[in-house]
């Protein structure tokens, strides 16, 4: 046995699982275990670390997944893959079902799944949907997009709980996604062990964090973010055009990357292919957001950016739950640099809380540009813009929620997430190189 290949092939393997074992664990079962300070730094080096192993083994690959033309072999990886999801789907529910018992929904104790209810139930009634929203004691000025809260009209109409569309969702992608699984050439244990992972990441936040299921639905959009994945490059415009309108309307975050998307599409398509793109997000844009809303009420967009600023620096506030003088509950979770900026900068609390929004903005358009600038340097030397557009997406990701300023811990399972699409991507049993 050659160990120096056997270390050249599957050290960047191990280093893939160490980052992955590391963002997940400071999201979980460590999280905040090495204090404010360190443990954002521990969670964004596993992020970051997943990324670039990733990008050192298939970055530069064709095909780095073979695909299987034997029926046979497909038909026995379906009868699996199905069988794994389908176990995978049920227990998850059967444990967030209990979540749910034990999480009833409670503007005391979460506002965002009341608020859907108030966006849909408007809607369904013909009421103005992005009027305030009166709540015991407080009002909520709307600011999600329709995508945010549109898809629980179905919770809604057939009377269950709201949580359950989000989940819903999200299986529908890991499905699709396993769909593919079916045709890759590889092991069986391979293929097992990979319809199986995303059901092990939802095991281990569900066992440590279950407060993410029980007030939050962020399932939703992680569902829809893995449709973008699926769809980058798609030989379907219109599969395109939906993947970046799901994310564009709902949890809009890649909004710095998307230009960088649609010029990849530009130099490897054409300028006729991705203004095609362009004008049907636009149309969907239109469609969804502006002729229903926009128009008849101008002031709803410009009103929920001022509510999301005020929400911001409530959140820079000690909570009246909290201990007097104690750090802000939300910056002190072990997942944003914000608690070096309420501690190190200068200031009241709003001018340090205006810092972290400068260096945000900048970090994200720095790391934007930089994505933009390697695939113009690599593009003719072999690079796979899927992949890299992929491994690209979640590191853009992890720099924006590193650095957000008002970091509720159940949004830092998104870029987590993004991990399903480039493991799928990567050969785990390899031929020594």
């Amino acid at each position: 046995m050659d160990l120096g290949k056997l270390f050249k092939t599957y050290l960047p393997l191990a280093l893939l699982f160490l980052g992955i074992g590391m963002e997940l664990v400071f999201q979980t079962k460590w999280i905040n275990k090495f204090g404010v300070y360190t443990s954002p730094v521990l969670w964004m080096a596993g992020g970051l670390l997943t990324c670039f192993a990733a990008y050192y083994m298939v970055a530069f690959k064709k095909s780095p997944v073979p695909v299987s033309l034997d029926h046979y072999k497909r038909y026995n990886n379906g009868l699996l893959v199905f069988s794994v999801t389908l176990f995978g789907s049920l227990v998850i529910a059967m444990m967030l079902a209990d979540v749910f018992t034990n999480f009833p929904v409670d503007p005391k104790s979460s506002d965002i799944i009341p608020s859907l209810e108030a966006y849909v139930r408007r809607l369904l009634n013909g009421d103005k949907v992005y009027a305030p929203i009166e709540f015991p004691g407080w009002s909520v000025n709307p600011t999600y997009f329709p995508l945010l809260w549109f898809p629980y009209t179905f919770s809604e109409l057939l009377h269950i709980d709201y949580r359950w569309t989000a989940y819903l969702v999200f299986i529908i992608a890991i499905w699709l996604y396993n769909l593919k699984l079916v045709r890759h050439d590889i092991p069986y244990a391979e293929a097992t062990f990979k319809a199986l992972l995303p059901f092990l990441f939802l095991l281990a936040y569900v066992h440590y964090v279950e407060k993410v299921f029980g007030h939050a639905v962020e399932l939703l959009p992680i569902g829809f973010y893995l449709i973008l994945t699926l769809t980058i490059f798609n030989r379907s415009r219109l599969l395109i055009i939906v993947g970046i309108v799901l994310c564009l309307l709902s949890r809009y975050a890649f909004t710095f990357w998307l230009p960088v998307y649609l010029i990849v599409i530009w130099v490897e398509w054409g300028f006729k292919d991705v203004f095609k793109i362009s004008l049907g997000v636009l149309a969907g844009v239109l469609l969804i957001y502006v002729f229903p809303f926009l128009l008849k009420d101008p002031t709803i967009f410009t009103k929920g950016l001022e509510y999301y600023g005020k929400t911001a620096e409530g959140q820079w506030q000690t909570q009246f739950w909290q201990a007097e003088g104690e750090k802000p509950f939300h910056l002190k979770q072990g997942l944003s640099y914000a608690i070096y900026f309420y501690d190190y900068v200068d200031g009241e609390v709003f001018d340090r809380l205006a810092v972290n929004r400068k260096v945000h903005i900048l970090a994200c358009g720095i790391t934007a540009f930089l994505i933009g600038l390697f695939y113009f340097l690599y593009r003719k030397k072999g690079l796979n813009p899927t992949i890299y557009l992929i491994i690209s997406l979640k590191l853009y990701l992890i720099i924006f929620y590193g650095f957000f300023y008002v970091p509720f811990s159940y949004l830092y399972m998104l870029p987590f997430f993004l991990t399903i699409p480039i493991i799928y991507q990567i050969p785990m049993i390899r031929k020594l190189e």
